[in-house]
């Protein structure tokens, strides 16, 4: 507006002229400073900037960052979320949750996961930043950060956070800033766990400064535990350097001196006549800017122990529990009696205690007792049962949270054992059992479900018994990680004679693997919660299964459980279960099972047992939704009616047949289903608006139904979490708006994505179509064709049911996770584990395989008739040419032709005779083998290559293992040229380059001290042009433009750099800010920084005509 008056308004006074160049030229500088920070592009983020939008108007007000409009929002893992902690990657995100800093909840804030960026412009309208910063708890401890708060470019503020640490406190003078970057950075050791916080980040835009309130930590005291006479140390953080502070708790007050970074530590007693009650600590001091600021912090007095009993049992001797003398054994522990509220017991790392830690008392809900390690480093605190029934046994307690130990309980698997065992047999009502991040293996309990009684079911890694008539109220299980345990993961079990039902059960984002049984099982609970948990390899590890049935997760005799976003897969056989889900007996409400995951299991998808696998009547519904279940097309089990099975929505992708052996009254609507073929019942049983693809057909009483390819991006491609983008609808999907509404539907798919307002799509996924693109060779396999011996029921390459045997090939030099030679080019050879996706069933995908190379080679083999193919190399410089794909079937011993060699042959493979459980597996002795076929190209830069066309299903076709590009090809030669050979310091030029790879980025930096100036895209034809500035204070001289492309092409081209204008440079020198960028930005940015093109941009081209000399590009060679 501005800019418009002045150009326009030829009769404006001089006055009003010079004021609105005034303007101007502030704008200009703004605009300056935001290209400065657009230029740094130092990460990669998951999450694409917003468009630009100052945020003005803030004069006057105080403002939290999360309701405000930033100009860039970036973010490592998902979207940048306001006032919630970083979650997932879904919009929205229902992962989320309040951000919370060792134990502090914040309400607002912004939630983000390192590398993440966000700029705000504040216009010179604001005075002061306040917040804090911190890992959230979400994270457990883990997780580091560095925090960087940039103003106009300059970094004005930088703290580390781990997990552990406190959150730090931000309090900034923004007199005069416009633009203000908040940047979260990883640590040396990589992002994972980085859930970075930025907590109650207010901007105060009046003229006045906050003070910020003081903050208040407890030193070594538990301050809801407080009691008469006790010591009390508070930490005091946000005062000035050294200013005196006072503390005072009822009418006692100390006053203690700040260090030199403002931090106080006061030390009082609680009055000898202090009562039992609730208390409120606070302090007051001089803060920063001339401000008092004060602070609290709550507390209370009991008559709770804080004692610590320590326990090493590698100590030479046994003490008396203290941190220099611990006690050395179980049994001197045992010395202490019952516990008391607020006690802890830490068990030293790195040392093993033998027999069963038995403890007796209870905790407070407020003070419970703590199990947890001490002591340095990451080395396990364990306790070993050595064969007895338990290694931690809690009997009629409550109150006990167990953090972070390390049991196991080894012995002769021929009997109950348990790892962690949580007990009531007093008929009592027992609470506060909080189960964290344990590691309980080896554990040497009873697999077989066919004898001595219930030895198997209350045999686990970890199990909560009942006794029927006492119950508990809290049980939080939770990060545990459970392996190697007998008939097993995590069990809530009691006996049928329940008079009263679990309450506030939740066990979550366990990880549970290689179990002799099932994963999760859930019994007498009332409205438990089961989420995020995966379990996988159930059956299998060193106390496998060994009769009768198990099953994935799965509750009984409860109210309304819910598992939701769970994973489950690879399970091997039993008798008739070894399904992910199963919703069992004495169910009342309804079995919910939502947004889970499953694959490769024996016994297929879903079990119900509802009314005692039986035909009597139940009004218990089973509720089964957005779910994905991928070679897992097995429903079994029976129930009656009237409680209905509702199947909506669910997308199942199935190299297996379709097995229907569930009879029970059901709706099913809106299903995808993949499978080569199937029958679905019908009696009691109504179908509407299902697709099916691969050959099933639907049923002859649905009403709706679609067939044909429902569209997906790359169904069959998942592995072992609930990462699943390949179960997307592709734009053009006939099944997006093609279903049916369904009452009470919920409000999100699998994905996390609202539920439409309108008809919704066909499957799990309810968002919009998504573009097709080429994908890489490990987002598109969509067969298993690869078995173990120990789970020979889960994947298939023919449709008779064969594998190739993990064990056979790695004899014959095939080793999962080695690479394959051949042509000598190596290509991965199944770095996946094994039981999930190894291979394409070839089909018409289109891979990316980037590079320059002489020849395509691709390794696999073919079966059935089909052994030939047409695929199409796509150029990276828009080009394409048609390939032969020429590979010998599986039975095979011998390459035919010159360009194909033999792999590998095994003596053997497995092959069963029925999809799913029943019949028989054998190793059959008759050899498979793999081949590789070398393919010429033409040698330009490939982009990707579309496979041949053919069907996903088993049988005939080509299968592929791997694709590699071999040899040097042709190298793009890569040019680059200047708008101007020699400028000023401080002012612009146009960089413009071509012969470089389509769509690849381009690093434009000034050398010799190299000087990041913005990062661009080349198009498709190779090329680019970006308007960079020129850092202020670069020397005078000689220097060059040097662009660095992603494939390895460079270019340069020479520029002499004179004196900026208004100040000079150092000859010969750098500045002091050569490291930083002053200010780049593609063309394009312009428009989104809301400033207007700059007249030197004009007539670019002509300019670029008289430009310096073009200058050849080196590049290393490459191969792909």
């Amino acid at each position: 507006m501005c800019d418009s008056s002045c150009e326009h308004d030829h009769v404006a006074a001089d006055a009003a002229t010079s004021a609105c160049d005034s303007r101007r030229n502030h704008v200009h500088r703004k605009r300056s400073k935001l290209l400065a920070v657009l230029a740094v592009s130092a990460f990669c983020f998951t999450a694409a900037p917003l468009a630009a939008a100052a945020a003005d108007g803030l004069a006057g007000g105080v403002h939290h960052a999360s309701d405000l409009d930033w100009v860039i929002g970036e973010n490592g893992w998902g979207p940048v979320e306001r006032d919630f902690s970083n979650g997932a990657r879904a919009v929205p995100d229902p992962d989320r949750k309040p951000l919370s800093i060792r134990g502090t909840t914040y309400p607002k804030g912004l939630g983000t996961h390192a590398p993440a960026r966000i700029v705000y412009d504040v216009g010179q309208e604001c005075t002061q930043l306040l917040g804090y910063v911190g890992i959230d708890d979400s994270q457990s401890g883990k997780g580091r950060v560095d925090f960087v708060i940039a103003v106009d470019g300059v970094e004005r503020f930088r703290e580390a956070r781990t997990g552990t640490d406190p959150a730090a406190r931000v309090n900034l003078d923004l007199r005069g800033a416009d633009l203000v970057e908040l940047r979260a950075e990883t640590g040396p050791e990589g992002n994972g766990n980085d859930h970075a916080d930025w907590a109650d980040m207010r901007f105060n835009c009046t003229d006045t400064f906050l003070a910020q309130p003081l903050t208040l930590t407890a030193q070594g005291t538990d301050l809801s535990l407080l009691s008469p006479g006790a010591p009390v140390t508070i930490a005091v953080e946000g005062a000035n350097p050294l200013a005196p502070v006072t503390v005072r708790f009822g009418d006692t007050s100390v006053v203690a001196n700040a260090d030199d970074t403002g931090r106080a530590v006061a030390t009082f007693t609680v009055p000898a006549g202090a009562s039992a009650g609730e208390y409120t600590i606070t302090a007051t001091g001089a803060a920063p800017f001339g401000a008092t600021a004060e602070g609290s912090i709550a507390a209370r007095v009991v008559a709770v122990s804080s004692t610590s009993y320590h326990v090493d049992c590698s100590a030479p001797s046994s003490g008396d529990g203290s941190a220099a003398a611990p006690f050395g054994s179980l049994a001197a522990l045992a010395t202490v009696g019952a516990f008391q509220p607020g006690e802890s017991v830490l068990f030293k790392r790195g040392a093993e205690c033998v027999g069963t830690f038995a403890p007796q008392g209870s905790g407070l809900d407020t003070a419970p007792i703590v199990v947890a390690p001490y002591g340095d480093g990451d080395a396990p605190a364990t306790i070993n049962g050595a064969g007895a029934l338990a290694g931690i046994h809690l009997l009629n307690a409550s109150n006990w949270t167990i953090d972070g130990m390390h049991v196991i309980n080894p012995g002769t698997p021929d009997q109950r054992r348990v790892g962690i065992l949580v007990e009531i047999n007093d008929g009592t009502v027992r609470g506060g059992v909080v189960l964290t991040d344990n590691h309980v293996e080896d554990v040497a309990g009873w697999s077989d479900k066919t004898t001595l009684g219930n030895a198997f079911s209350r045999s686990a890694g970890i199990s909560v018994l009942g006794d029927g008539i006492g119950a508990f109220d809290g049980i939080t299980i939770t990060g545990n990680t459970v392996n190697d345990t007998a008939a097993g993961g995590i069990k809530l079990s009691a006996p049928d004679s329940t008079r009263r039902y679990n309450t506030d059960v939740y066990v979550a984002r366990n990880s549970i693997h290689d179990v002799g049984g099932d994963g999760i099982v859930i019994h007498n609970s009332d409205k438990p919660v089961i989420e995020y948990n995966s379990a996988i390899d159930l059956g299998h590890g060193k106390y496998p299964f060994l009769k009768g049935n198990f099953a994935g997760m799965w509750p009984y005799n409860s109210v309304d459980p819910l598992f939701q976003y769970n994973v489950v897969g690879n399970s091997t056989g039993s008798t008739y279960d070894s399904t992910a889900w199963d919703c069992d007996m004495k169910i009342k409400g309804s079995c919910t099972f939502q947004y889970n995951y499953s694959y490769g299991n024996a016994g297929g998808f879903y079990l119900d047992c509802i009314s005692g696998c039986g035909t009597a009547s139940t009004p218990t519904n089973a509720v089964l939704r957005y779910n994905v279940s991928q070679d897992d097309c097995r429903i079994a089990g029976s129930s009656g009616g009237p409680g209905l099975h509702l199947i909506y929505n669910n997308t199942f992708s199935c190299t297996r047949a379709f097995e229907d052996d569930m009879t029970a009254p059901r709706e099913m609507t809106n299903n995808i289903i993949i499978a080569p073929s199937g029958t679905l019942k019908t009696t009691d049983a109504v179908y509407a608006r299902n697709a099916y693809f691969g050959g099933i057909t639907p049923p002859a009483t649905e009403t709706g139904a679609i067939v044909g390819d429902p569209g997906l991006i790359a169904a069959g491609s998942g592995q072992q979490t609930r990462e699943l983008p390949g179960y997307q609808l592709a734009v053009g999907s006939p099944l997006l708006g093609a279903g049916l509404p369904v009452a009470d539907a919920g409000t999100q798919d699998f994905f996390g994505n609202p539920l439409p307002a309108g008809a919704p799509n066909i499957g799990a996924y309810q968002g919009t179509g998504v573009e097709r693109a080429a994908l890489p060779f490990a987002s598109l396999v969509n067969q298993t064709a690869v078995a173990s011996t120990a789970n020979p029921r889960n994947g298939q390459f023919t449709a008779d049911h064969r594998m190739l045997s993990a064990a056979s090939l790695a004899d014959a030099g095939l080793e999962v996770g080695s690479p394959a030679t051949a042509f000598g080019v190596g290509i991965d050879w199944h770095p996946r584990t094994v039981g999930t996706p190894d291979s394409i069933k070839v089909s018409g995908q289109e891979v990316a395989l980037a590079g320059s190379a002489d020849e395509l080679v691709i390794l696999g083999f073919s079966a059935g008739s089909i052994s030939t193919g047409t695929a199409t190399v796509q150029y990276q410089d828009g080009s394409s040419g048609d390939v032969d794909f020429r590979l010998p079937a599986w039975s095979s011993t011998s390459a035919p032709a010159a360009d194909t060699v033999l792999v590998a042959t095994a003596d053997d493979h497995l092959q069963r005779s029925r999809p799913y459980l029943g019949g028989t597996v054998s190793t059959v002795d008759a050899t498979v083998s793999v081949f590789a076929q070398r393919i010429p190209l033409s040698g330009k830069p490939v982009a990707s290559v579309t496979l041949p066309p053919g069907s996903t299903m088993p049988g005939e076709g080509i299968t592929l293992f791997g694709m590699a590009l071999h040899g040097e090809g042709e190298q793009p030669a890569g040019a680059v040229s200047l708008s101007a050979s020699a400028v000023d310091a401080g002012e612009t030029v146009q960089v413009s380059g071509s012969g470089f790879a389509a769509g690849e980025s381009v690093r434009i930096e000034l050398h010799s001290d190299p000087v990041l100036l913005t990062t661009v895209e080349a198009d498709a034809a190779g090329a680019f042009a970006a308007t960079v500035r020129i850092p202020a204070d670069t020397a005078t001289g000689p220097h060059r433009i040097v662009v660095t492309s992603a494939s390895g092409i460079t270019a340069e081209a020479a520029l002499t750099v004179g004196a900026a204008s208004g100040g000079a440079t150092t000859p010969g020198g750098a500045g002091p800010n050569t490291g930083a960028v002053a200010g780049a930005v593609a063309d394009g940015d312009l428009a989104r920084t809301g400033g207007a093109l700059p007249i030197w941009a004009l007539g670019a081209a002509g300019v670029l005509l008289l430009a310096g000399a073009l200058i050849v590009a080196r590049r290393r060679a490459h191969a792909g």
